[in-house]
């Protein structure tokens, strides 16, 4: 579906593409999940009670009603009262490096967009506070922020985010845990590990192969920053430190192991104590040492986003 919102005065503030989750066939009821970017500017509401449109395939429009938005995860959750029958999409398995996939997106007129892209071995860029977004070979519409990117059976595997020269994806993982988690707690609970990390494997084949006859590391996450005054600080993990194992997993994508520490989450929501952590194991390479250590790393969770701030 398309998506259009504005500002009560009519002020246009993004048109884009949004995901059916589930349509009722009896109370008529959608849910659809778009980019926040749809009502929010920089973690706050663009207005207390934005104007959201949804325009459908038979070009007939709804009226939208924000349900929720979490600006970490740069989504949002609407529902809309449709009389079209709408077909929830069918949320699949993340996606992976190499894979190819269609990105989908309907436009204010109701025109319907598809291209096709591959994921790419690569690390976000640099400007991009958060490292678990996927990056994709090709445009995406000027529409199709917050629509779906299918895998070749047609499952959605991500949502799209429009960005030059590579649009990012969010891995359907961690859009659908935020969803439930919103569904059972209003809340969505995130990691904050207070450090940047980078993937072995997007290095260049050359810092790899210096890396390994060096330190004989193969794989694991590089430490690449450490905020201060950090868990991670006072627990001595220094930049350029390896990750080679956490909680006795090896699986060194940034977007599995965002999903993995987004679902440790469920146990803050389930606590009325907001200073609750759950312990994780991390086995850490010192490559000044040469040496590999065991830390426990207590793991904070923040519900921050939920917070409905409203711009001056």
């Amino acid at each position: 579906v398309g998506i259009s919102s504005r500002i009560p005065d009519g002020k246009e503030i993004m048109q884009c593409s949004g995901i059916v989750v589930d349509w009722n066939k009896t109370s008529r009821l959608a849910t659809i999940v778009t980019c926040s970017a749809a009502v929010c500017f920089d973690g706050a509401l663009v207005h207390p009670n934005p104007k959201l449109l949804v325009h459908l395939p038979n070009r007939s429009t709804a009226e939208g009603q924000l349900l929720f938005f979490n600006a970490h995860y740069r989504i949002a959750l609407l529902e809309a009262l449709v009389d079209f029958p709408l077909e929830p999409a069918n949320f699949g398995s993340s996606p992976k490096f190499g894979q190819k996939v269609f990105t989908l997106a309907r436009d204010k007129k109701s025109s319907f967009f598809a291209r096709s892209g591959t994921v790419l071995l690569q690390d976000p860029p640099f400007f991009l506070k958060y490292k678990y977004w996927l990056s994709l070979s090709s445009a995406i519409e000027l529409c199709g922020t917050g629509g779906p990117a299918i895998d070749e059976r047609g499952d959605v595997a991500g949502m799209t985010f429009g960005r030059l020269p590579n649009p990012d994806v969010l891995s359907i993982s961690i859009l659908q845990t935020c969803i439930d988690m919103w569904r059972r707690f209003s809340r969505v609970a995130r990691p904050f590990l207070d450090m940047d990390l980078i993937a072995f494997e997007t290095l260049d084949i050359t810092h790899q192969e210096e890396i390994e006859s060096e330190h004989g590391i193969t794989d694991g996450f590089i430490v690449d920053l450490v905020c201060d005054d950090s868990t991670a600080g006072r627990l001595g993990i220094s930049r350029g430190d390896v990750i080679v194992s956490y909680n006795g997993l090896r699986d060194f994508t940034l977007h599995t192991f965002e999903e993995y520490l987004l679902n440790l989450g469920w146990g803050f929501l389930e606590s009325t104590d907001p200073s609750w952590t759950i312990n994780l194991e991390l086995e850490i390479y010192d490559p000044v040492r040469g040496t590999i250590r065991g830390v426990t790393f207590p793991l904070g969770f923040s519900d921050i986003c939920e917070d409905v701030l409203v711009l001056p």
